[in-house]
């Protein structure tokens, strides 16, 4: 009764507001957001001894033309860079897959030059010596890890959507699918030890999901949570788990 004396002694322009709002919140359609395999597998290995890993070392995967596509656009116009980038990010993200799977030692070789010039810095003597960077002690690799992204590709039924924008929405089921190759490579005979390869495919409906955010972000070696991420990271590990299988104890 309290309320509903407070209610009425609004005035009548703002109680007729606050009614029209109260019946369009109430009658406003609910959305639900339905998963269907957005998640992340784990790994099915068994954790390698340290001093049984293989030393790997991962230079930037090779994108092939074409294999981009968002919706029905190919993305070969964005050019090399755009192709470059992609293929440093992604391997970026192996990399950390890769360490996760607790099978193998990596060797850092993108950022190697600030490492040499930590090693520099200790010889100039102005470093104490106890705590200096010994030269020459940098961890050869074993195996050279060369990965493609061979398919790469991000659909939406049930309605629209706008290329590196804003993809999907409500009623739409968003599909993102992933396919990536690596090869474990011997660094002294260059002998092809183990193959892998990982296709992923996730799904979700009623989505909305921001292309131009992700492609930023994997250019760069970051994911988040979305079906594109999870699609990116679920084929490495999947890659990686087929080619450990294969490779021959160290």
């Amino acid at each position: 009764m309290k309320g509903r004396a407070i209610f009425l002694h609004v005035r009548l322009p703002l109680r007729l507001a606050l009614t029209g709002l109260i019946f369009v919140v109430a009658c406003a359609p609910a959305v639900t957001v339905e998963h269907t395999g957005a998640s992340l597998h784990e790994f099915d290995l068994e954790s390698v001894p340290r001093d049984q890993r293989y030393v790997i070392a991962v230079p930037s995967f090779t994108v092939g033309a074409g294999s981009v596509r968002i919706g029905s656009v190919d993305l070969s116009g964005e050019g090399e860079e755009f192709y470059k980038e992609l293929g440093s990010g992604v391997a970026d993200i192996f990399i950390a897959e890769a360490y996760e799977s607790q099978q193998f030692r990596i060797t850092e070789r993108a950022e190697i030059d600030k490492i040499l010039q930590e090693q520099d810095l200790a010889q100039s003597g102005r470093v104490n010596p106890e705590t200096a960077a010994a030269v020459g002690r940098i961890e050869g690799a074993e195996l050279m890890v060369l990965g493609s992204v061979s398919e790469f590709g991000v659909q939406t039924t049930g309605g629209g959507g706008k290329v590196l924008g804003i993809f999907g929405g409500s009623a739409e089921t968003v599909t993102a699918r992933v396919a990536v190759e690596i090869r474990f490579v011997d660094t002294i005979t260059a002998e092809i030890m183990a193959i892998g390869r990982g296709v992923s495919e996730v799904s979700q409906r009623n989505v909305s999901v921001d292309i131009a955010n992700v492609m930023t972000n994997l250019r760069v070696g970051r994911t988040g949570t979305t079906i594109v991420d999870y699609a990116v990271r679920n084929a490495i590990r999947s890659a990686i788990q087929n080619a450990a299988r294969s490779l021959p104890l160290k």
